[in-house]
């Protein structure tokens, strides 16, 4: 499994696969891979239909040993869906992580059948059809980082993405505190952009093995994100862990990446007249000839209009 340096981390080799759903086919016992049994009744004139009821398993969460959760899941037709981070589960953070869809399938259904052999026991031959990338995927987040020089300016660049950022084909455009959706309930696939850092700080309960060097990585990156969902995939032709590359991953978040549309942050000297001459006052430390109102107006306007934080010069 292709998996990325945890310490000297650049920019282009820093794409991994987030989130996966998958179906695999491989020996479990279904009754013990369950949280119980859900009883669908179809309803009819007289009440309920209890001589056909429909019966499925609930999925149940398993805790890997980084306190990471997967949700498994057997179907009715003896096959087991999958669903989580693999990787986190795995290694105890997604700072980092892998491009090899086949290899972190294949792991993690060797790590489960480890730690709960009695109840997931996949044959050699199933292993192999694994290896070979014979499964279905549901559903895949993939990703790359953005890496700035330090955590202001990857605070900067996500307030740029919020305030000019927009997507062709993609004019939804949903703002969060520490991100941005594009086609946030799209039933094919959400492209997001957030920061790392705070992520991490948010959901450090699931971040178990971060190390100083991970969490400045954190707090230097915005992660450009795109969640494929299944309707895509298929149109995609990308249902199958056999369709899946490393080089796939990078080539699509790549072409995702390079149609968004946010403008260059301006130089000041390129500013009209009055934004260069506030600018020059604000630099001296002599702003008594602008009002309270007019020196918010005007730093709005710079950053609004232009993509320019006073701060970045002031430094």
């Amino acid at each position: 499994m292709t998996l990325i340096s945890k310490t000297s981390i650049v920019e282009d080799d820093a794409y991994s696969i987030d989130w996966l759903r998958v179906i695999l086919d491989i020996d479990h016992d279904s009754h013990s891979l369950n949280d119980g049994i859900r009883v669908d009744l179809r309803r009819t004139e007289d009440g309920y239909d209890n001589e056909n009821k429909m019966l499925s398993f609930r999925p149940l969460d398993i805790k890997g040993s980084h306190n990471s959760h997967l949700t498994i899941k057997s179907q009715a037709d003896g096959l087991l869906q999958v669903e989580g981070n693999f990787y986190k589960w795995l290694h105890g953070h997604n700072i980092t992580g892998s491009t090899d869809l086949i290899g972190l399938v294949c792991t993690v259904v060797k790590q489960l059948s480890q730690d709960r052999p009695k109840d997931i026991y996949p044959s050699p031959e199933q292993l192999k059809q694994l290896e070979s990338g014979d499964f279905k995927v549901n559903m895949v987040d993939i990703n790359k980082p953005i890496l700035l020089d330090d955590k202001d300016q990857a605070l900067k660049y996500l307030e740029r993405l919020k305030l000019y950022s927009s997507y062709p084909y993609r004019r939804d455009k949903t703002i969060y505190g520490n991100g941005i959706y594009f086609n946030e309930n799209s039933k094919r696939s959400v492209l997001k952009y957030y920061f790392k850092g705070n992520e991490i700080k948010v959901n450090c309960k699931n971040q178990t093995k971060l190390t100083p060097e991970l969490v400045d990585l954190a707090d230097r990156m915005i992660r450009c994100e795109l969640r494929i969902k299944w309707t895509q995939l298929k149109d995609w032709g990308l249902l199958q862990g056999s369709d899946w590359s490393s080089s796939k991953v990078k080539q699509l978040i790549d072409d995702t990446h390079s149609r968004l549309r946010l403008p260059a942050a301006t130089d000041y000297n390129h500013l009209p007249t009055k934004y260069v001459r506030f600018i020059a006052c604000y630099k001296q430390g002599v702003l008594d000839c602008y009002s309270d109102t007019t020196i918010k107006r005007m730093k709005s306007d710079l950053i609004r209009k232009f993509g320019y934080y006073l701060d970045q010069e002031a430094a």
